[in-house]
């Protein structure tokens, strides 16, 4: 049996060896191939799939991939994004994630690629979050969030569009706030003054010790703040 990080982070020699003990019967369908060399290797398809298509040496190992019933690099890479983009923890696991984006600091091209997935797989994890309330999702998903930032995968422009989510109830359960402060895209202060931030969000700023007192004090002279916000603000004084 083989490991997914094993896969995911195989050298171009030691993908030969893994598949030339692979038996597949060249005349089954597509997906039946995928899933009996999976099968072979102890793994599921979503996760085959995704640790070839992010292995940086399987570009050039046609060999390989076409066994599997891909005709080229490009066919796998859009079956990996796809499967990458729309798994909520289903098939890849927490684990599977973070080695994926520990890996991209090997390959420029794979970092391009996450960078451009990032958004539609949260926006699929955040959905079935909504609509399943799973408390270990909302564990993977707390994680994964953190990782984006201190991988270094997202960037600036990144942390203010999620900044601008109306909904802040997602950066609130991932507390991507603290994240956003320790990637030093926004200093503490700017976050803790603005009016978009839920008054919980503020309260993990002030947990984290990113707010001093003074700044509380500052921000309670505001008349315009929420009886909620100002309520929790007084309760640190």
């Amino acid at each position: 049996m083989l490991g997914f990080t094993e896969l995911l982070t195989a050298s171009d020699a030691e993908l030969v060896k893994i598949f030339y003990r692979i038996t597949i019967d060249e005349n089954e369908d597509f997906i039946v191939k995928i899933n009996k060399a999976a099968a072979q290797l102890g793994l599921n398809h979503s996760q085959l799939v995704c640790a070839l298509g992010f292995n940086r040496y399987i570009r050039d190992l046609s060999d390989i991939y076409s066994t599997l019933g891909f005709r080229s690099y490009k066919l796998l890479a859009y079956r990996s994004n796809e499967l990458f983009s729309t798994d909520t923890y289903s098939q890849l696991g927490i684990d599977n994630i973070l080695d994926i984006y520990s890996e991209r600091l090997e390959d420029q091209q794979i970092l391009e690629t996450i960078k451009q997935l990032i958004n539609p797989r949260l926006t699929n994890i955040e959905a079935s979050i909504a609509k399943n309330e799973d408390a270990s999702h909302i564990f993977s998903y707390r994680m994964e969030i953190q990782s984006i930032y201190s991988a270094g995968i997202v960037d600036k422009a990144f942390a203010d569009q999620r900044l601008q989510l109306k909904n802040g109830r997602f950066r609130l359960i991932s507390d991507e706030i603290n994240s956003i402060v320790l990637a030093g895209f926004t200093p503490p202060s700017n976050l803790f003054f603005l009016d978009t931030l839920l008054p919980e969000e503020k309260k993990q700023l002030i947990e984290h010790n990113h707010i001093s007192q003074d700044m509380i004090k500052n921000r309670l002279q505001n008349k315009n703040i929420s009886e909620e916000e100002r309520d929790l603000l007084e309760s640190f004084l």
